[in-house]
């Protein structure tokens, strides 16, 4: 009987260890990355990927471990951003989650290394596998290519509006406009940011914390937000959208 049930937990951990590519390709799935693309390549994709795990907090070193690899997140967060050495401000691009990959700029330019800062928000799993395979892969599946250059070109759009915010709207536009963007309607949730310091929001306007922790309790005197266990929540969505809408109007006056 007691060998029976080594060789069972036995068999059981090498089914579990066999049965982590179907787990992982169900968790990838329609994200925005294989949406479209086949179950049956997908899962020989995620077969050839290497298995990462790193602890919260840990800041990946760039380029060395980005410049020829592309990784995807399965679970938690990284941020990707640049600090600035002599001043210790930082400035965060973007928060990427469950299904998105990084640095995809080393798929569709060669020409790096690009100096980024990507430091993990949460315990984090991921996969990777080598630029030129995954340039293989896009080649193969040309909706694979096609979903890795519409993600790109809306990072591209993000830069651009972070840029254009950073140049010509207040700190309050700049902090309204960061919680619309990540405001999940179906889910009636921020995703990504719900749980974020308020020195992660200031890094991600461009701001301190001091003044990130002053608008947060004017919007949250005004009913727009609430904070419950650390997590911030919209409130009143009407009354948020009013105060972007009042930037416009204001602008448009002036």
């Amino acid at each position: 009987m007691d060998k029976g049930n080594g060789d069972s937990g036995r068999f059981n951990g090498r089914s579990y260890h066999a049965m982590r590519p179907l787990v992982d390709c169900k968790a990838l799935t329609g994200t925005c990355l294989f949406k479209g693309v086949d179950e049956r390549f997908l899962l020989n994709m995620v077969t050839c990927m290497q298995r990462e795990h790193w602890p919260r907090g840990y800041l990946l070193k760039c380029p060395e471990e980005t410049q020829e690899r592309f990784h995807l997140l399965l679970t938690g967060r990284v941020k990707i951003g640049r600090h600035h050495v002599d001043n210790g401000r930082e400035l965060t691009f973007c928060v990427l989650g469950p299904g998105e990959g990084f640095n995809i700029l080393n798929l569709i330019d060669c020409r790096g290394p690009y100096d980024l800062q990507i430091r993990t928000l949460d315990e984090v799993e991921a996969l990777s596998a080598p630029v030129d395979r995954w340039s293989r892969w896009m080649d193969e599946y040309p909706v694979l290519r096609q979903s890795m250059a519409a993600i790109a070109a809306e990072r591209i759009e993000n830069l651009c509006q972070l840029a254009s915010e950073l140049a010509l709207d207040d700190t309050m536009t700049r902090l309204v406009h960061l919680l619309l963007r990540h405001f999940n309607d179906r889910r009636r949730s921020l995703n990504l940011i719900r749980d974020l310091s308020q020195e992660e929001l200031a890094n991600m306007i461009g701001t301190v914390r001091p003044v990130v922790a002053r608008l947060l309790g004017e919007l949250r005197r005004d009913g727009v937000i609430d904070f419950s266990d650390g997590v911030l929540t919209i409130a009143n969505l009407e009354r948020l959208l009013e105060r972007a809408d009042g930037h416009l109007l204001n602008t448009v006056c002036d």
